[in-house]
Formats: structure tokens, sequence, C-alpha cells
């Protein structure tokens, strides 16, 4: 298998789906994690990049909104958008 049909298979609607899903379940820890490393390198580089920092923090939040505002877990359901229980919704 080339590489380039590795990365087709890794960038599978599926797995786009479920990382999607994991990132926002997971908003507070990845926007946590994104503002310690950050803060590290702006301490390391004495405030040099602090503005290309800022950028990164920034984006990272707006995509995880964006992620977030899609409404549902595509993570948690099938892998054809079906919503669980079926297409009618679960049966009472």
């Amino acid at each position: 298998m080339g590489l380039m049909d590795k990365v087709k298979k890794l960038a599978s609607k599926e797995n786009v789906d479920k990382a999607k899903g994991l990132a926002a379940k997971n908003a507070d820890k990845i926007t946590g994690t994104v503002e310690k490393a950050t803060s590290t390198i702006d301490q390391k580089t004495g405030g040099k990049y602090r503005d290309k920092l800022d950028k990164v923090e920034d984006s990272v939040a707006r995509n995880l909104d964006k992620v977030k505002d899609e409404g549902d877990d595509p993570g948690t359901g099938p892998a054809d958008g079906t919503p669980p229980g079926g297409p009618a919704g679960p049966t009472r």
C-alpha cells in the first residue's frame, strides 16, 4: 500500500467525523493544553513570538467552536450519518 493510499484511508469521512466528535467532547482539554504550550513557548522565547502564539490560540478556539457548532456528535453514530436507532430515530 502506497503512502497516498494510507493517507486516503486515514482521511476517510468516518475517521474525520470521529475526530471531530472527539475534539468537540474534549474541547476544554485541547484549549487548556494549547494555552499551556503557548505560554511555555512564550516564556522560553521572552515574548518574541507572542503575536503568533495568540493567532494559534485564536485559531484553535475558532475551529473548536466550529466543530461544536455543527450540533451533532458524529463520533457516536454510524459512519453513514444515520442517527442512532435508524433513520426515524429510536422507537418507543
